[in-house]
């Protein structure tokens, strides 16, 4: 499965116990039924792997315990602490058609009201002051604000962001 038909959930934050169990951190604390998720993706050198899920469940808000299959022993764990961990998007649980989250924007093309295509959007973090959105370029990435000043409007239909950044911006990334 490639990234672009996945969105992040989080990432193998810490080693639980020394039976190989580990700790996912939700970015979006996103609800799951865990006990009926089969696997996660997890990037390994870039390409996402399957893990599949022997048991799972949440312990705190954005924190959710996992026993993985074939991984039991704290240095098999080790092997994917502090690696990005996905889901596929059609596991996303339903929401307002019209409601607009970070997760749905991945992939939206940005598409600048005086310069045309940009790029399109392969990240949000929501763990700075200000959401910062990344694009994805054909010379690289930058990234802009989420912000009035500069998200000009959003088409979920086309899959579109209409911006207006200013080019000091482009050529600050």
């Amino acid at each position: 499965m490639q990234k672009k038909d996945c969105f992040l959930f989080g990432t193998v934050f810490k080693l639980h116990g020394y039976k190989g169990d580990v700790n996912i951190y939700n970015d979006d604390d996103i609800p799951f039924n865990f006990s009926e998720l089969e696997y996660f993706l997890i990037d390994i050198k870039n390409e996402l792997v399957p893990f599949f899920v022997e048991k799972a469940r949440s312990i705190k808000p954005n924190i959710i315990l996992v026993k993985f299959e074939d991984i039991n022993s704290e240095a098999a764990a080790r092997k994917i602490y502090k690696q990005k961990v996905y889901l596929p998007k059609q596991w996303l649980p339903e929401t307002n058609e019209n409601e607009i989250t970070e997760k749905k924007l991945i992939g939206y093309a940005v598409i600048d009201i005086h310069k045309g295509e940009l790029g399109k959007i392969s990240y949000i973090n929501s763990q700075t002051a200000q959401q910062l959105i990344y694009v994805k370029t054909e010379q690289g990435e930058f990234c802009f604000p989420m912000h009035e000043e500069f998200v000009k409007g959003i088409d979920p239909k086309k899959g579109v962001m209409e911006v207006e950044i200013p080019e000091e911006l482009l050529n600050l990334n």
